[in-house]
C-alpha cells in the first residue's frame, strides 16, 4: 500500500473508530456513518441520520451515493463507511460484536476493517483490527443494474 493511501486510511480510521466506541459506550446500537478526505487532505465525518438507531441498509447506500458523487466532482480522495457486525469470535464460541469499516481510495484497491470489542461497564475497548480487500462502492467504475 503505497504511503499517501496508508495515510489517509489511518486519517479515516481513528476517528471512526473513536466515534464508534463513544456511540457504543452511550448504550445505543451503532447506527452507520461515514467520513472522507477531501482532495485537499481535511477529514470530516458524515453522519446522514443521526436520530437513528441501528443497522440500516438505507443508511449505508445513502452515504456510498454521497461519497460517489463527490468521487464524481473530484473533491474527495478517500472514503469510510462504518457499521456494526457480528463476525465469529476467534475461540469458536459463535458469534460476536464488531465494528467494521469499508475504506476507498481513488489510488488504491478497498479495504474493510474489522474490530471486534469488549464492554468493561461505560468503557469500549476495541481489539486488534483484522483487515482484508473491500468492495468497491465509489470509486472506478460503478455498474448499476
Amino acid at each position: 500500500m503505497e504511503p499517501n493511501v496508508r495515510w489517509d486510511f489511518r486519517e479515516l480510521l481513528e476517528p471512526m473508530l473513536g466515534h464508534a466506541g463513544y456511540i457504543l459506550a452511550q448504550g445505543e446500537g451503532l447506527r452507520p456513518f461515514g467520513a472522507r478526505v477531501a482532495s485537499g487532505g481535511q477529514v470530516a465525518m458524515i453522519d446522514v441520520a443521526p436520530d437513528s438507531t441501528g443497522l440500516n441498509p438505507l443508511i449505508i447506500d445513502s452515504l456510498y451515493a454521497t461519497f460517489r458523487l463527490e468521487a464524481r466532482a473530484g473533491t474527495i480522495r478517500a472514503c469510510g463507511v462504518c457499521w456494526d457486525a457480528r463476525v465469529p469470535a476467534e475461540d469458536g464460541s459463535g458469534l460476536t460484536d464488531a465494528v467494521a469499516i469499508g475504506l476507498e481510495h481513488r489510488d488504491a484497491q478497498p479495504t474493510v476493517v474489522v474490530c471486534t470489542y469488549a464492554r468493561d461497564g461505560d468503557e469500549i475497548h476495541f481489539h486488534e483490527p483484522i483487515s482484508g480487500l473491500g468492495t468497491r462502492h465509489v470509486f472506478g467504475d460503478i455498474l448499476f443494474c
